[in-house]
């Protein structure tokens, strides 16, 4: 089955430019489709690839990290796993028109990593969808008259919460602060009435959470985040029930629109007293902390999360591409945008921190947070020194909830094209309604995380299942291209697609520099892990057990595929042979576009090679 010519014609490009083999149409299944246009990709991997850890973490480890001086490890790393990656998978999955699993056609030995890709995407669905339920609940809330996380007396708060920190209490803080004795002073005053102690933090751990006193104690169900989680989830499946010729036309909202409120919102921090503080404690380069490994370890972790690699996101939304539409450029622009946006996001965070800190009068390294405590907590709180807090805070969640959106599209929509894929004469023509089913089982597994116990649990699963398992992925990736699908054939095929082969210095940084330094990560990542934390609550011994079962899980498909491919092939073969046709690419591997497969067929390599010669990184 093919599209007919309109569906897979560039918008104002003749088709004939694109398929000189004299084809006049794409062999593309019609269950797939492709993206209506290329800007429609370009915007929803845009919005994939800034998500919450470009908003919430960048800025806190950029500013833990040496403020500017962190901007170096960071555009190193960059350069050698995050943009390499993200041309590995987008350029294979463009080439073959094939999603997170079959995509591993080209070495089917290795196709474990595409089912573990999609439990692991799948598990990400069913509890990080939660991030996104909460600002929902924060929108609602802030059309309040009076913001209900800047007031104590409210029928959550305890006796320890302290209203009026930032008036009063402020007011003798800064009183104190006339000379070094007594900003000592007023710094461990400060730290006596912590954050745990405000409003903003006793509206989200006591309204918000309602958060019970540990993982063992789950709670009763609370229902305000339960509505809110439908409500995202009825949103996703809305936005994703024609495929990507819907999802590709929600995101000129939702990724463009976040950067319209975050640079309103700094615009109109920028003319508040104590921003430009904020401004340089942020980008002041602390130099001698680069001599510290944590700090190139974190660089390292934030670019691969910040891409997104090893997660079935960019394979599958590659894989919806038209044949001939560019593959580097796109990845370096994709690249570019995403980190400069956490770099962007960081101004903006410290902008406002500065705000807040002149407003109470502490330093500003009293008031910087991470995570949800960041997002939740701290922008909240400072949001409401501004004039008119309910827009400002409506606002900034509005942008919270169109960058958690924006993942959550392509995550459900890994899930969803799989199952299309793997049953495309049964489920090509219901793609609405395996899209309602998966937003449906994810929603009701969601569940769990919206209880009392909900944010424990969801801490343990996000400290372990984000953690190891894609780096593992990205690494076996590197490998099974790289070294044995071949890096000449791989230059090929982009050449086939593009016009132009891959150079030597992209070519050793996939077989050489990429996966050496995704194995240097993984093993410090694993040297250097200690047990979840939430708060100062420690989790039990068994939470880590349970952990590591959920971090390993997603790796056991590898083994189990590549036992299964090799003993296809046993009955009339050795075992020597049956690896070799293992790692061979299927009958069905090729080109997506069906006038370049007898081409392809001729000059693909004959078998594959675990040692590929050095003089093919120089060749096209």
């Amino acid at each position: 089955m093919a599209n007919n010519t309109e569906d897979v014609t560039d918008a104002g490009i003749p088709m004939t430019e694109f398929q000189p083999r004299g084809s006049d149409r794409s062999d593309t299944p019609q269950h797939r489709g492709s993206w209506s246009s290329h800007l429609d990709y370009m915007l929803t991997m845009v919005g994939y690839s800034v998500g919450f850890g470009n908003l919430l973490r960048f800025p806190y480890l950029c500013n833990r990290n040496g403020g500017g001086a962190f901007l170096i490890p960071f555009i190193l790393f960059l350069l050698v796993t995050g943009f390499p990656m993200l041309f590995l998978e987008s350029s294979m999955s463009q080439f073959s028109g094939k999603a997170v699993k079959h995509v591993w056609s080209f070495s089917p030995m290795f196709k474990g990593i595409g089912i573990g890709t999609l439990l692991i995407t799948f598990l990400y669905t069913t509890f990080y969808t939660v991030f996104v339920a909460w600002p929902i609940y924060y929108m609602v809330r802030s059309c309040s008259s009076v913001l209900p996380w800047t007031t104590c007396g409210n029928s959550w708060n305890t006796d320890l919460c302290v209203d009026g920190v930032n008036s009063t209490f402020s007011s003798n803080m800064t009183a104190l602060a006339g000379n070094t004795t007594n900003t000592i002073i007023a710094v461990e005053l400060w730290e006596n009435v912590t954050l745990a102690h405000t409003p903003a933090e006793e509206f989200w751990q006591y309204n918000v959470l309602n958060i019970s006193t540990g993982l063992e104690d789950v709670g009763s169900v609370q229902w305000h985040i339960v509505g809110c989680l439908f409500a995202a989830f009825l949103v996703i499946f809305v936005c994703l029930i024609r495929g990507v010729k819907s999802a590709g036309k929600v995101v000129y909202v939702t990724a463009l629109l976040p950067y319209i409120l975050l640079i309103a919102i700094f615009i109109r921090t920028l003319l508040q007293p104590g921003a430009t503080d904020g401004l340089l404690y942020y980008v002041v380069p602390d130099f001698p902390k680069l001599l510290q490994i944590q700090v190139w370890l974190e660089a390292s972790l934030q670019v691969f999360y910040s891409l997104g690699p090893g997660w079935g996101m960019i394979s599958t939304a590659a894989s919806y591409k038209k044949f001939h539409q560019p593959c580097l450029r796109d990845c370096l622009i994709l690249a570019l945008v995403s980190e400069g946006s956490s770099v962007v996001s960081g101004m903006v965070t410290f902008s406002i921190l500065g705000v807040m800190s002149h407003k109470v009068g502490v330093p500003i390294a009293n008031v910087v947070s991470t995570g949800p405590g960041l997002g939740f907590v701290t922008y909240p709180e400072a949001l409401a020194q501004l004039p008119l807090p309910q827009l400002w805070s409506f606002v900034f969640f509005l942008m919270l909830l169109m960058v958690g959106l924006d993942s959550q599209f392509l995550s459900m929509e890994v899930v969803v094209t799989a199952l299309v894929d793997e049953y495309p004469r049964q489920l090509g023509k219901r793609r609405w309604l395996v899209t309602g089913v998966c937003c449906l089982i994810a929603f009701l597994l969601g569940i769990v995380f919206c209880t009392q116990g909900g944010p424990y649990m969801f801490q343990l699963l996000d400290w372990y299942s984000a953690s190891l398992a894609p780096m593992v992925f990205c690494l076996l990736e590197c490998v099974a291209v790289g070294w044995i699908y071949g890096i000449k054939q791989m230059s090929r095929d982009v050449e086939m697609m593009t016009g132009k082969a891959l150079s030597p210095p992209l070519k050793i940084l996939l077989v050489f520099v990429t996966p050496a330094t995704l194995m240097v990560a993984f093993i410090f990542t694993l040297l250097r892990y200690q047990p979840p934390t939430y708060g100062k609550y420690e989790f039990p011994s068994y939470a880590s057990k349970i952990g590591w079962f959920l971090a390993v899980l997603p790796l056991l498909p590898i083994p189990v595929y590549m036992v299964i491919a090799v003993r296809k092939h046993m009955a009339t073969n050795s075992l020597k042979k049956s690896v070799h046709l293992a790692m061979s690419p299927d009958d069905d591997w090729g080109p997506a576009e069906a006038g370049y497969r007898e081409e392809y067929m001729a000059n693909k390599a004959n078998r594959p090679t675990l040692k590929p010669h050095i003089m093919d990184i120089f060749k096209k």
